[in-house]
């Protein structure tokens, strides 16, 4: 999922730094740096969130005109998710399937509170970029 905005003269570093922040206060095992084309920022391992992969967070774009894009990216893949639920409720699948409904909240929950973050953070760093 990615939002885009304008006219921002936004600090993307900056921004991207405050990203890191949200992860941080959620607990998550998480990397920030420079890539190629912007900022990237991974995030793993939050005792808070349960989710079975890394989240990735990329700021691309220039002060005025940038796109932060959020995405997971699955861990190791189980077997048993190819059955239905109740077949594999059946042969003791159950917990699994109830943990990835617990994975899907979880995640759902992450990019809710994402996103409301970072729209807070954009009003305080609007105009922050230096030309």
């Amino acid at each position: 999922m990615q939002r885009g905005w304008s006219d921002k003269n936004v600090d993307l570093e900056l921004l991207t730094s405050c990203i890191g922040n949200f992860f941080e206060e959620r607990e998550f095992d998480m990397k920030k740096g420079k890539s190629s084309n912007g900022y990237q920022v991974l995030a793993e391992n939050s005792p808070l969130f349960e989710l079975d992969g890394y989240v990735i967070v990329a700021v691309v774009g220039h002060p005025n005109d940038f796109v932060v894009s959020l995405d997971f990216c699955e861990g190791k893949k189980r077997k048993g998710f190819l059955l239905g639920p109740f077949t594999a409720s059946l042969f003791g699948g159950g917990g699994i399937f109830l943990r990835r409904l617990k994975i899907g909240e979880d995640w759902v929950e992450l990019k809710r509170e994402f996103w409301q973050y970072v729209e807070n953070v954009l009003l305080r760093l609007a105009n922050s970029a230096e030309y």
